[in-house]
Formats: structure tokens, C-alpha cells, sequence
């Protein structure tokens, strides 16, 4: 799970390193739903089913505020998101991002609304983070290799093949 420092705006992902943040979103835009991994009060972790839409610069964490996941954030706010493949072939890959959770502010709440794929007519009982990338990493298939393309802030892109 990520780490504070250095972390950045799904914006500033894409602007260092735009084609890996476009390969990214298109694998998390492919199925409405993500898995995310936040951090029980115990150290545990906990996985959580969830929409994590990507746009206005921001990767989007909406949920409802009195759920566990928003109580965890609200406590630690490392998280885990996993696209989960579509199948076992991963030729379009399999995309994860780890970071920190920020809660969102009201110009955040106007914009993630106005942009939402169903309108919402009371965000009162929803709890709005926007995440802040401390890693993002996509595994594919590549002839007979394993590729794992992983981006840090600090670190930039880094790729292995695994034979």
C-alpha cells in the first residue's frame, strides 16, 4: 500500500507518464467495478468491491460514509485497487494502483457529480475521496513473458519480463 511522500494526482501520473496512465484507465474504464483494499483498525486487510472512475485529472473513490471502507480511509488512508482481469490471457493486462486516499473538498464533490454516469440527487450520505498515486503497475502477457510495468513518482517507469 502507498506511502505519503511524493504521492500525486491521477493528473500528475498522466502528465509523467502518459501512455502507462492511458493503458491504466482504459483497464479500470473496461468493467464498471474495481477491488479495493483498505486497512482494517487490526492491521488486516480488508477488500471491498467499488466504482473507481477515472477523469477531471482525478481517480475517483466514492462510497457510502458510514461504510467500513470510508471508516478505514478515515483512520489510514493507504489504499489497494485492483482492475481484476477479464480473463486469464491478460493481453489488455491487469492494472493496480496503490496511494493514499484524500477526502474530497466541495469544488471536488460539484465536479464528480456534474461527470457521474448516474446522476445523484443527495451526496449526503456519500463519502468522496480523491486518490493520490504512490504506484501504478500493469501486468500483461507478452508472447511467452510475463511484462510488469511499474511507475513510481520517485522511481518513474520501470518493466520486467519474467520468462
Amino acid at each position: 500500500m502507498g506511502a505519503q511522500g511524493g504521492d500525486v494526482s491521477w493528473g500528475g501520473f498522466a502528465a509523467a507518464c502518459p501512455e502507462l496512465a492511458r493503458r491504466v484507465q482504459q483497464r479500470f474504464g473496461s468493467h464498471l467495478h474495481a477491488v479495493m483494499a483498505t486497512l482494517r483498525r487490526d492491521g488486516s486487510p480488508r477488500m471491498s468491491g467499488m466504482e473507481a472512475p477515472i477523469r477531471d485529472g482525478h481517480l475517483w473513490l466514492g462510497m457510502d460514509r458510514n461504510s467500513t471502507k470510508a471508516a478505514d480511509l478515515r483512520r489510514d488512508p493507504r489504499f489497494g485497487l485492483h482492475s481484476a482481469p477479464e480473463s486469464g490471457e491478460l493481453k489488455a493486462g491487469d492494472a493496480r494502483i496503490e496511494g493514499t486516499a484524500v477526502p474530497a473538498d466541495d469544488a471536488q464533490l460539484d465536479t464528480f457529480l456534474r461527470g457521474h454516469h448516474h446522476e445523484i440527487d443527495d451526496a449526503t450520505p456519500m463519502a468522496l475521496f480523491t486518490a493520490r498515486i504512490a504506484r501504478a503497475v500493469l501486468v500483461r502477457v507478452d508472447d511467452q513473458h510475463l511484462v510488469v510495468e511499474t511507475w513510481t513518482p520517485a522511481g518513474g517507469l520501470t518493466e520486467r519480463r519474467i520468462s
